[in-house]
């Protein structure tokens, strides 16, 4: 066994972002303007492609969200509110939960091995799909049990910097 503290397994590098789950979106934006001065926020809805893709679960699920996006320094702040879909990790986590930190997300190079060599482990994907971000991919881990938090993995494409929302 490792000792404590030690790297073994999959080695995740670039934690970008940390996703929160919300309730009202537009009232938690304007009070981390107005107290924090954290801003501006850049506002989507989710699915912003018809040709986006999502699974809970493995299971292909309608979802609808509405996101918020601010760079804090090298870290990504996102907001989610749920707006529609009844099987999601998000309405999931603010009925069992409430609101809160939902995720840390790390860049990976390759999504396929990272899932499979996790996969090995005993590390299921609890949700994924298209990312808002042209060409990108997300995979949310199914982690909370194992380490208290869940855990998001993003692989963008080529030269892209994953930051471009169109």
């Amino acid at each position: 066994m490792p000792a404590k503290g030690t790297r073994s397994g999959v080695k995740l590098e670039r934690a970008v972002q940390i996703g929160i789950v919300v309730r009202d979106l537009d009232r938690t934006t304007e009070l981390l303007s107005k107290i924090f001065g954290i801003g501006p926020f850049h506002f989507i809805e989710w699915p912003n492609r018809p040709e986006s893709k999502y699974f809970f679960r493995g299971r292909p699920e309608p979802i609808k969200l509405r996101q918020a996006f601010v760079q804090v320094g090298a870290l990504e702040l996102e907001l989610i509110q749920p707006l529609e879909g009844e099987n999601n990790a998000f309405k999931e986590f603010l009925d069992e939960r409430g609101e809160g930190i939902h995720h840390i997300l790390f860049e990976t190079p390759s999504m396929d091995d990272t899932v499979s060599q996790l996969k090995e482990q005993g590390i299921e994907v609890l949700q994924n799909g298209d990312g808002i971000r042209p060409g990108t991919r997300w995979a949310l881990l199914d982690t909370q049990a194992l380490v208290g938090f869940l855990l998001e993995l993003r692989h963008r494409p080529g030269d892209s910097d994953g930051a471009s929302i169109s």
